[in-house]
């Protein structure tokens, strides 16, 4: 146990800066300032070696928080600490390149399906005027409500707000099928039926209708002509 005196003789060779001079005759009052100053001093070291900004190195608890700072468009808790981090240095260039084809093109790379962008003067033959088309591959099964949930926000985003797209969802060549989903402005949801994993086991070709009244987007079977 500290004795009083014990406890003057080590607060005499600290700095009290934090108590008035008035009060350091008090033994209670002059713990407390020590045990206080120690306790900032700490907490000083802790905020100095804390370099939050640095992205790279930056404990990961902090990343969902640098997101919605930097004005992240999609989040997922179950992406890869890499990925996160990638996410959340990308937040930024993104937001200051919104409404250009690049940052459309660039947000798509980061949902990790490497699409395919086309402007409509790009098309052949050219497209409706101010639209684009993205074609997505999946390397292996169907993407899932999420997936079309992120591929969606992250145009609606990072377009032009007048502009108009389509997106088509293909499999690999060695797996074949191909998906046609029909993106309108305004579309809210995506709700996705009897998508299948292998096309070339179930066939059929697969359409996209957009409902505006209910602002959501349905896949169905279409014909079984591939």
């Amino acid at each position: 146990m500290w004795s009083g005196l014990n406890i003057l003789e080590l607060l005499d060779k600290r700095d009290e800066i934090m108590l008035p001079k008035i009060l350091k005759q008090d033994v209670r009052l002059r713990t407390l300032s020590f045990l206080t100053t120690e306790e900032m001093d700490e907490l000083r070291l802790a905020i100095h070696g804390l370099q939050v900004l640095d992205i790279d190195n930056v404990h990961e608890s902090y990343l969902p928080w640098l997101s919605w700072w930097f004005r992240v468009d999609t989040w997922d808790d179950a992406w890869t600490v890499a990925k996160k981090r990638e996410v959340v240095k990308e937040g930024l260039v993104l937001y200051r390149y919104k409404g250009t084809v690049w940052a459309v093109k660039r947000a798509l790379d980061l949902t990790g399906f490497n699409p395919t962008l086309t402007v409509w003067h790009q098309m052949n033959p050219p497209g409706a005027k101010g639209t684009f088309l993205v074609e997505v591959i999946q390397d292996k099964g169907g993407l899932t409500q999420k997936d079309y949930e992120n591929v969606v926000t992250l145009v609606e985003s990072n377009k032009q707000g007048s502009q108009h797209w389509q997106m088509t969802i293909k499999n690999k060549p060695s797996t074949g099928g191909i998906f046609s989903v029909s993106i309108s402005k305004g579309r809210k949801r995506i709700t996705s039926k009897n998508f299948p994993t292998n096309p070339t086991l179930i066939g059929g070709l697969y359409s996209a209708v957009t409902l505006k009244s209910r602002h959501r987007m349905t896949i169905r079977n279409k014909s079984n002509e591939i």
